[in-house]
């Protein structure tokens, strides 16, 4: 007969080697009083060029007495081939639009100052921690606050630092007439070194670099300057590989015990008084004990 031999079982998958999760940090989002992650994108420095040529730097030209406001448009890689092949921007309708300035994002580059290295994206390692004053989960009133205890949970969030980058963008503006481009370059040039962005969100510091006069007088007349200008921002995407970069936490509970005990000497010596009248006390002198110079452990001890 052929030896049957009984088929090799797989070893069981020791505890060690499995996948070790973190319970502690599996906690949902959907409960938070905050439920957007942190997270610094392309179009939030776009965004801030926008916001920062409309509401601060607020381009103008006069025009028959009359001021006119410069349009700020963001020019997609179509838009700009077409500029750069006509000269000038136009509309739907093939009509010229002057004045406007537009401009694009050239590139983004690593800032050599700020490196830093996650090690693994999956896993990484620097993250910029902070605590929520006061939560759900953390309420307290003005005179907790002062006597330092804000509650019996702190709640903690986790952010994964960003990636530091520098922004190069271009923009060209056209005019009709050179008295109105400098009144325009003379407020875009002193805005240099300033933080540009909407207030209560990303700001990022800008420089500009230079500005070059391309006007044309040959064919057409045509008062056009580029200049170029960066940007010192920083990425940070909402999540990667499915995990966010945004985590939630809370500090361990504690409860704190105390005991207080209060006795009344006196009160104790009336009530062995009593007892020995009634018959039911003890078997010694109540005067030796309040005359006697006992401490009040061997007192304690003597009557219990």
């Amino acid at each position: 007969m052929a030896n049957r031999t009984e088929p090799k079982l797989a070893r069981p998958i020791d505890f060690t080697e499995k996948n070790k999760i973190n319970r502690g940090r599996e906690l949902r989002r959907d409960t938070d009083d905050y439920k957007k992650n942190y997270s610094v994108s392309l179009m939030d420095h776009d965004a801030a060029v926008m916001y920062y040529f409309n509401q601060v730097i607020r381009p103008t030209v006069e025009e028959n007495g009359n001021q006119v406001k410069v349009p700020i448009m963001y020019a997609n890689p179509e838009r700009w081939a077409s500029v750069r092949k006509s000269g000038h921007m136009v509309d739907r309708n093939k009509k010229r639009i002057i004045p406007v300035i537009a401009f694009r994002r050239v590139s983004i580059e690593k800032d050599p100052n700020y490196v830093i290295d996650k090690l693994d994206a999956n896993k990484p390692t620097f993250t910029y921690q902070f605590q929520k004053k006061y939560s759900k989960n953390n309420r307290y009133d003005l005179l907790s606050a002062m006597n330092g205890s804000l509650g019996e949970q702190r709640e903690f969030h986790s952010v994964t630092m960003p990636d530091y980058m520098i922004m190069n963008y271009e923009a060209i503006v056209w005019t009709n007439f050179t008295d109105q481009m400098n009144r325009i370059i003379e407020k875009i040039n002193f805005s240099d070194g300033s933080y540009w962005g909407e207030p209560g969100k990303f700001k990022f510091r800008a420089s500009i670099d230079s500005f070059q006069d391309a006007s044309e007088y040959e064919q057409e007349r045509l008062i056009r300057t580029n200049f170029s200008f960066t940007f010192n921002g920083y990425l940070l995407p909402e999540e990667f590989n499915g995990v966010s970069n945004t985590q939630r936490g809370f500090s361990p509970k504690y409860i704190s015990f105390g005991t207080e005990t209060t006795l009344d000497i006196n009160s104790r010596v009336r009530s062995v008084e009593s007892d020995k009248s009634d018959g039911s006390g003890y078997n010694f002198n109540t005067p030796s004990i309040v005359n006697q110079s006992w401490d009040n452990k061997c007192l304690m001890q003597e009557i219990f």
